[in-house]
């Protein structure tokens, strides 16, 4: 019995960045559900006993994992906002180079940020900060973004890749505005 092939190559790696990107959102719709309902708690404790003591560094926290778990999946469908107007006056070509070079742009950022990021969650590791009211380690917070941006660098890459086989394959990369 042959194996059955699900499609290419390709394929197989853009449905895994799909998934990871689906993951990652999904992950950061929850970090925004539990700040909400944690902020929720804490408004009805202050009108009734007291607020949730460090409340507002879980929030804090949360919000950030949420913003960093939100990226993969606006790179993937492409929802960062670009200007089309003027350059889809000049075509199909110059619309993905220059789409070609926002998403290079991207990706070095996010490869940047990631590594900046990266410097400073050794940074927490090796000095043991802790958050002022509850005493957490700062360092896991870092690395959980981290992990994040990790995930969005993949992503960004892929895109790159994308790019590349719709311009070789003379296809758009994106639609001009107003374009079906």
């Amino acid at each position: 019995m042959q194996p059955h092939d699900s499609g290419t190559a390709f394929q197989k790696l853009e449905k895994a960045v799909t998934i990871l990107a689906a993951v990652m959102v999904g992950f950061g719709g929850l970090c925004l559900v539990a700040a909400c309902a944690l902020t929720g708690l804490s408004i009805i404790g202050a009108l009734t006993i007291r607020p949730i003591p460090g409340e507002i560094e879980v929030v804090e926290l949360l919000c950030g994992l949420a913003v960093f778990g939100f990226l993969p999946f606006c790179q993937l469908k492409r929802g960062h906002v670009g200007v089309d107007l003027l350059i889809a006056a000049f075509g199909q070509k110059a619309m993905n180079v220059t789409q070609l070079i926002g998403d290079i742009i991207i990706a070095g950022l996010f490869a940047l940020i990631t590594w900046r990021h990266y410097i400073g969650f050794l940074d927490k590791l090796e000095n043991g900060e802790t958050s002022p009211l509850l005493l957490w380690p700062i360092w896991w917070g870092y690395l959980a973004a981290l992990i994040l941006l990790i995930a969005n660098v993949l992503v960004c890459l892929f895109i790159l890749l994308a790019d590349l086989r719709d311009i070789r394959n003379k296809k758009a990369i994106v639609a001009a505005m107003g374009a079906h």
